[in-house]
Parts: structure tokens; C-alpha cells; sequence
């Protein structure tokens, strides 16, 4: 059987391929009967050979070739621009031929990243192959995985903690796996709350660092000192806090630079580096009620802060609550 693998999520791929590995037999046997190839070393004749051998004390034996399609296309990690006109005419030639070439004991897999749909020799190896193509899940998908992931551990998730944690993880299902795994032995024995994911995701404590930027920005100073107290009595610290209010307000001044310039709502999150739903829908809301002056102003006032931290003129925390305060002061003397 000839398979190619394909796509964008890069960890139900390689679920896909360890089970097609699983299948070739036990484990004390599989090294025996599965061979990789990478980009660099793949040939029709080496494919072939390997391909044609018998299985050993198995059933079946595999041959896997990495990132060969997207090599070609001078897509992949090892490709170093496109292949020549006579290299992909030797694989155009070599691909119509592969099933008559492969034994009915030998498993040939084709494992590639995203590829695009003009790649060279792509129609040529699904014309002979099973495809299976991995791309990123939608939020419903995304939600019935969580909730089945959690299941296979025996536990329970309640619905808004699987909402939380698909918002702020997005589609990386290696980190949803993580967090899965993390948070079903953190609540064993019981169902996994919003709290359970608050606590216990990383991610999670970061969005009230839109709370603080909501309130600074409105000028609200109450809403803001209370933001900001809570976190400072968490496990935050100044530095942290910094170094995170900047990165969102230089977020904000690119997100407004982009929306002014009309760049399409669908590429607003990568032209951003934001892959979450949840931050990149708050920093789309910001971005569009404050003014660039308002965020110039916060902007510079904590390269200030940072300044008189680090010389010694005002300790953290006052620094902090002081800049605070006066920026939200500032604000909220004019409309915005």
C-alpha cells in the first residue's frame, strides 16, 4: 500500500504514521522491517530496493520518505530551491510505476508537511497513493477533541473549561495534548473546571494582562490598580508584567497599523504572530477603540518605568503603580 501524509497539523500526522508503523507488527520487530528515508538520500532505486525486501519475522515492512515533495518544490527544511528539470522528470517517471514495483507486503509511506496544491509530482504520487491530509481543526473539532482526549484518561471536562482552554491554546495540539495531560492528573478523581485551567495553564494567567491594558487605556485608574494588585499578589512580577504590557502595546500599534493599511481579516493573526483566538480577538478589540497617541503614550511611559527600575531612581512595584496611574490620569483628562 502506497500512503501519503500531508498537511499543516503536524501532530495528527505523526499520530497517522505511528499507527501505520503499529500495524507493521511488534515492537521487538518493527526496527527490523521499517526503514526512513529523508529527502537527502531518496532515489527511485533506493525506494524500490528497500521497498522489494521481504519482511522479517513480520507480516508486512515499511518504507517511509520524509519531506521528499516538498524538497522538490524547494519547500521543505532540505530544499535548497527547485529541483532540476531532469530530477523531477526522473521522479515523474518513477511514480505511474510504483505499484506495480511494490510488493503486497511492503508499505510505502510518503511523509510530508503542509504542501501547497502546485507542488511538483504532488497529482502524479496521489494518482497511486491513499491520501491523508491533516489540516488545522475548527473551533467545534477542536472542542470534541479536547473532550475525547480526556475521556481516553478516564476523566471529565466541564464545557466552559474546554472552551477557555481551546481559546487560548488555538489549534497546537501538541500543547492542547500537553495541557490535557497536565490537567487530567492535576484533577484525578473529578471533572476538570475553568478554575483547574486557570490555575494550571500558563497561557491562561497571561490574559489578564489585557485586563490591565483595557483599563489603563480607558483611563480607568480603580479598574486598573485592582487589575494590577491582583497580579502582583499572584505569582507576577514587575519585570513579568513589564515586559508583557510592552509586547501588547506594540502589538496594538502594528494590529492598528494593519487594519488601517486593509490587510484582510484572515491574515491579521499570522501578519501578528497570534495563533489563539482569544488574544488575537482582544488585540483586534483594542487595537481598534484606542488611539495610537494613547498607545504611544503607555508605550513610552514604560520604557520609562523599565529606565528607572533598572537605575535604581524607584523601586518595582512603585514604578509600576506610578506609571499606571499617571498614564490612566492622562487619559481620562480627554476623549479618545
Amino acid at each position: 500500500m502506497i500512503y501519503l501524509l500531508h498537511g499543516t497539523d503536524t501532530y495528527s500526522l505523526r499520530v497517522c504514521l505511528d499507527e501505520l508503523r503499529d500495524a507493521v507488527g511488534m515492537p521487538d520487530v518493527q526496527d527490523a522491517n521499517i526503514t526512513s528515508l529523508t529527502a537527502q538520500n531518496a532515489t527511485p532505486a533506493s525506494i524500490t530496493g528497500m521497498s522489494q525486501a521481504m519482511p522479517f519475522l513480520a507480516d508486512r515492512r515499511m518504507v517511509i520518505v520524509e519531506g521528499l515533495l516538498g524538497s522538490l518544490a524547494g519547500e521543505g527544511r532540505a530544499g535548497k530551491g527547485k529541483a532540476s528539470a531532469e530530477k523531477l522528470a526522473d521522479w515523474q517517471d518513477f511514480f505511474p510505476s510504483l505499484p506495480d514495483q511494490l510488493p503486497p507486503t511492503s508499505d510505502l509511506v510518503f511523509f510530508e508537511g503542509a504542501l501547497r496544491a502546485n507542488t511538483p509530482l504532488l497529482k502524479e504520487v496521489k494518482a497511486v497513493a491513499e491520501v491523508k491530509e491533516f489540516g488545522n481543526m475548527n473551533p467545534n473539532d477542536l472542542r470534541g477533541w479536547v473532550q475525547n482526549r480526556v475521556m481516553e484518561r478516564n476523566g471529565s471536562i466541564t464545557t466552559n473549561a474546554v472552551q477557555l482552554l481551546v481559546d487560548m491554546i488555538g489549534t497546537d495540539l501538541w500543547a492542547l495534548a500537553s495541557e490535557v495531560e497536565k490537567l487530567s492528573l492535576f484533577a484525578t478523581g473529578r471533572a476538570i473546571e475553568i478554575e483547574d485551567v486557570e490555575e494550571m495553564v500558563v497561557s491562561v494567567k497571561e490574559v489578564s494582562v489585557f485586563a490591565v491594558v483595557d483599563a489603563v487605556l480607558e483611563g480607568n485608574r480603580t479598574m486598573a490598580m485592582r487589575n494590577l494588585t491582583e497580579l502582583l499578589e499572584g505569582e507576577a512580577t514587575v519585570p513579568y508584567l513589564l515586559s508583557m504590557l510592552g509586547r501588547q502595546v506594540r502589538l496594538l500599534l502594528l494590529a492598528k497599523e494593519l487594519i488601517q493599511q486593509q490587510v484582510p481579516q484572515g491574515e491579521l493573526g499570522s501578519r501578528l504572530g497570534i495563533n489563539s483566538a482569544y488574544p488575537l480577538r482582544k488585540t483586534l478589540e483594542q487595537a481598534r477603540r484606542f488611539t495610537p497617541e494613547a498607545l504611544r503614550q503607555l508605550h513610552k511611559g514604560l520604557l520609562d518605568t523599565d529606565i528607572a527600575i533598572k537605575t535604581g531612581a524607584q523601586g518595582e512595584r512603585l514604578a509600576l503603580e506610578f506609571l499606571v496611574a499617571e498614564v490612566c490620569q492622562s487619559i481620562s483628562g480627554r476623549s479618545r
